[in-house]
């Protein structure tokens, strides 16, 4: 008996240590600023050690570069390496439709103390000329050109989270990206409108509380909500009435996707 329960409170060690994990998640700041942040599943008195950590962003090919990169653990570096469609596709590596930009901060020490779901800031960036179209995200380690790559484009947080004496060292903690973290669309920072669009969609009432009315003269396809941070915060296949008194009171851009093209609106819940 004595021995069954040995064998069971092992397999919770084992069990509780390898579901501490971090995903990363993309923060839009402002304007083109941008962060990427870990968030972990467990809380930490202090005794995280992080030693090193990376990720891959991925960009259109040539639209834009990621500049200005700023550590923001404190005594850390970044290492920000381009990898451009061509050389990509010589490598037998993609389409030749992305940039792929991979950010890694070699080994080093930072304790950390942290909450359950708190975000970690990692590092800042700029992303230059100004794009108001395409998306940028993570590349997964699932993706043809992570594989291909053979580890060099992958996602990892290697970390000492139990301290010295446990046995357990330095591991790689990544689990993944943050399911509303994973990505952001260019075409929220613009607000232009289609012009032929504007006499063919309207929105009411603006503001509103509970709902919003579109009345179209052409087929809708979908219709996505922003927040001001450019966070996606609800789609809908609805073209006609859409409840939004879910959301928080604010500022939301609406894009309405149609056969004719996408027009841009903001509208305020109150």
């Amino acid at each position: 008996m004595k021995k069954f329960y040995l064998i069971i409170s092992i397999a919770l060690i084992n069990f509780n240590m390898y579901s501490q994990n971090y995903e990363f998640g993309l923060i839009h700041v402002s304007n083109y600023d941008f962060k990427v942040v870990a968030i972990p599943d467990f809380a930490s008195g202090g005794n995280t050690d992080v030693s090193d950590v990376g990720f891959t962003l991925v960009l259109p090919a040539g639209v834009s570069d990621l500049i200005n990169e700023t550590s923001l653990l404190s005594g850390r570096t970044w290492n920000v390496s381009q990898f451009d469609a061509a050389f990509l596709t010589n490598q037998g590596l993609g389409d030749g439709s992305k940039d792929v930009f991979q950010f890694n901060m070699p080994p080093g020490q930072s304790i950390l103390s942290h909450t359950n779901g708190q975000q970690i800031d990692l590092v800042s960036f700029q992303v230059s000329d100004m794009p108001t179209s395409s998306e940028m995200y993570f590349l997964l380690n699932s993706d043809p050109i992570a594989t291909g790559a053979v580890g060099v484009l992958d996602s990892f947080y290697n970390s000492d989270i139990d301290g010295p004496g446990t046995g357990v060292g330095t591991i790689d903690y990544f689990s993944g990206i943050a399911p509303e973290l994973d990505s952001f669309s260019f075409s929220t920072l613009s607000t232009e409108d289609s012009t032929v669009l504007e006499s063919d969609i309207s929105i009411y009432p603006n503001p509103t509380s509970e709902f919003i009315t579109i009345s179209s003269a052409i087929s809708i396809n979908k219709v996505e909500l922003y927040d001001l941070l450019g966070k996606k915060v609800f789609y809908t296949s609805e073209t006609s009435q859409i409840k939004i008194s879910q959301l928080p009171v604010g500022v939301y851009l609406v894009k309405i996707y149609s056969v004719k093209g996408v027009l841009s609106k903001k509208i305020m819940i109150e």
